[in-house]
């Protein structure tokens, strides 16, 4: 067996390679999540990570799958999830935009009495709020 100090330091150097380039990868992944957060607060006026106990609270969980909110596996309204993002309506009836949301979360019989979504009557900065973590999911 030959020791060959190139080939060490080679093997060492590609492993350090190696090694940043994943760390920097997962800084990036993180970083992100931290700025898709972000511009779902800005876009919204809410901030997301105020959400999850609202939705507790006011029942959400009993009608909709909500990913990350403890509980939520409800079958009777749509899943809350990533794909809420790229739907184009809302409620079947408004576009797909953070001020609607934040209406249809707020008194959805109002815009359409047919829909099995009650009119939650929570606060418009709750809303925000729940808009911010919704849109946020993706």
């Amino acid at each position: 067996m030959r020791f060959d100090l190139a080939r060490m330091v080679g093997g060492g150097l590609a492993a350090i390679l190696l090694l940043t380039a994943a760390v920097a990868a997962a800084t990036l992944w993180s970083n992100r999540g931290d700025r898709v957060r972000h511009e779902s607060d800005v876009a919204t006026g809410g901030v997301g990570t105020r959400a999850i106990p609202i939705m507790i609270a006011n029942g959400c969980s009993g009608c909709h799958t909500i990913s990350g909110v403890p509980g939520a596996q409800g079958q009777v309204g749509p899943r809350l999830d990533a794909s809420l993002a790229d739907r184009v309506f809302i409620g079947g009836v408004l576009a797909n935009n953070p001020e609607n949301l934040i209406r249809w979360i707020r008194a959805a019989r109002e815009i359409n009495p047919h829909t099995a979504m009650p009119s939650t009557r929570i606060t418009e900065q709750q809303a925000r709020d729940i808009a911010a973590y919704l849109y946020a999911l993706r």
